[in-house]
């Protein structure tokens, strides 16, 4: 994919500048403690984080990440496990509008704008030229084009899945126990047989579970930041922005989400449900749950809920700017931005390091099984149920470099690189939006999607009545000034790009 004019000469001449910088070993602004520092007087960042860890563990992870850090980095770091994605973003918010220090932080598929817009990073700019050259040769530029806002580069993309396919996660033994394989399952209609027929043979299970509220459907829309104007199809060479919530394939999805509840396939209140999907399959209350679908899924889903899965694919790969944009960013109220970069690297970069954060302590959470392939699984005694760590191996700046799992094979990182590379691009790839214009409109088109989307998309209201109430009230809101806004920045950059 070609790169815009301004954004090519920007990363071009940031990319030299750092390397530059990276060899000569100083810039204006590093901060270097002298040589007779001790380890008590090093900065201490403060890094935000997904999953959970009990307290002995968490502090056993940070000595030993310590280790590494005061010899590599004259840093250390002390960890602050947020649970969930969107619990960890509010965390964040709320600590940054307090003044707290919070050094390093996780987003997902927020867009690189809001972050902007929140006053929630500190760019990097100035700070990426204090890691060796390997953040800047492993990201592809098309990949920071995806993470830069006018002119900012908002943080370092995660090296994981940059795309993504949709479809269903089940239990795989209970499907098999009604006579299914995972060959059976071609279209939506199989799909739904088999949920009548888990309905039946399983009364006290749902038959689709939501995750923590929410339903993820199966569509291939270009989200294009922040849902409030879209591509309808990434497949397709449309750059159209249109209302999601208008179209017909929306519309389709949650009338086929109220049918389903009516026939008693989907949780009951599923918008309110504070569990996620895992553990209420680990529980033995659901048999799956529509879900991204990626190479190192089974070995995700397995090692959360302790049961073998199979996997009934909808949408092929694709790859947005939305998904891209999932960064690390140091944030605004970091006090030594250029500690917290030289930290940032190292997560990125030490295998000794990725593996210490995104499995735990061996021995304890996790063992290896294989040294020659590196392959690891759970300690003997320890399980899904009791294991005192999480294992969000996506939420870390590079699973690419960490151990792989036992049930996904062993080469599975070299499939995701090849699933990056081979998932369908969307016409927008690369562009990022610029809210600004419009926060008062996003911000009231919010409030009408969380007032009635998740229930909507979980079966919970009738889409007859609810969605053109929905819609309407999105028009009052001010969505087609969103839209215009919208599509006015993306064709001024597809034209942009055209004569690059």
């Amino acid at each position: 994919m070609k790169r815009t004019g301004w954004l090519a000469m920007l990363l071009a001449g940031v990319l030299l500048w750092n390397l530059t910088a990276c060899t000569n070993g100083t810039t204006g602004t590093e901060q270097t403690p002298s040589s007779q520092s001790s380890s008590e007087d090093f900065y201490t960042v403060d890094v935000y984080a997904l999953g959970r860890a009990s307290e002995p563990l968490r502090k056993e992870i940070e000595e030993r990440a310590n280790a590494i850090l005061e010899e590599s980095c004259e840093a250390k770091i002390r960890l602050t496990y947020q649970g969930t994605k969107e619990n960890c973003l509010q965390q964040v918010k709320l600590a940054v509008s307090t003044g707290k220090k919070v050094d390093l932080f996780p987003t997902f598929e927020t867009g690189v704008a809001v972050m902007v817009n929140y006053g929630l990073i500190t760019p990097l700019n100035d700070y990426l030229s204090l890691c060796g050259p390997e953040i800047q040769e492993d990201i592809s530029p098309e990949d920071w084009q995806c993470v830069t806002f006018n002119g900012m580069i908002c943080g370092v993309p995660i090296n994981r899945e940059k795309a993504t396919g949709r479809g269903f996660v089940y239990r795989k033994d209970l499907a098999e126990a009604l006579g299914y394989q995972e060959e059976d399952l071609q279209t939506i209609q199989d799909l739904e047989d088999l949920l009548l027929k888990v309905r039946d043979a399983y009364p006290d299970m749902y038959p689709v579970v939501t995750s923590s509220g929410l339903a993820r459907l199966p569509m291939p829309y270009d989200r294009l930041g922040d849902d409030l104007g879209v591509l309808e199809n990434s497949f397709t060479d449309s750059t159209e922005v249109v209302n999601l919530f208008e179209t017909d394939s929306y519309r389709q999805m949650v009338e086929l989400q109220w049918d389903w509840a009516q026939k008693g396939l989907l949780m009951p209140d599923g918008a309110s449900n504070t569990d996620n999907e895992f553990s209420l399959m680990r529980a033995g209350k659901g048999f799956g749950h529509f879900a991204n679908v990626k190479p190192d899924k089974y070995g995700e889903v397995i090692r959360s809920v302790g049961y073998e899965i199979g996997i009934f694919s909808i949408v092929p790969p694709y790859s947005e700017t939305t998904l891209v944009s999932s960064m690390w960013s140091i944030g605004h109220t970091s006090e030594q931005p250029d500690k917290a970069m030289r930290v940032l690297n190292e997560m990125y970069t030490n295998p000794e390091l990725a593996n210490l954060l995104t499995y735990g302590i061996e021995g304890k959470t996790y063992q290896i099984l294989d040294h020659e392939q590196n392959i690891v699984g759970f300690p003997k005694g320890i399980d899904s149920d009791n294991v005192p760590y999480g294992f969000i191996i996506w939420s870390w700046p590079n699973e690419l470099i960490a151990h792989v799992w036992q049930k996904d094979p062993p080469d599975v990182w070299q499939q995701v690189e090849t699933f990056n590379q081979e998932a369908h691009p969307s016409p927008a790839r690369g562009f990022v939006w610029d809210n600004t214009e419009v926060l008062g409109e996003v911000s009231a088109c919010n409030a009408v999607l969380d007032e009635y989307r998740n229930a909507l998309e979980c079966g919970s209201l009738d889409p007859a009545v609810t969605l053109p109430r929905m819609n309407q009230e999105l028009r009052a809101a001010g969505i087609d000034k969103i839209l215009a806004e919208k599509q006015k920045q993306l064709d001024h950059w597809l034209a942009e790009r055209r004569s690059s």
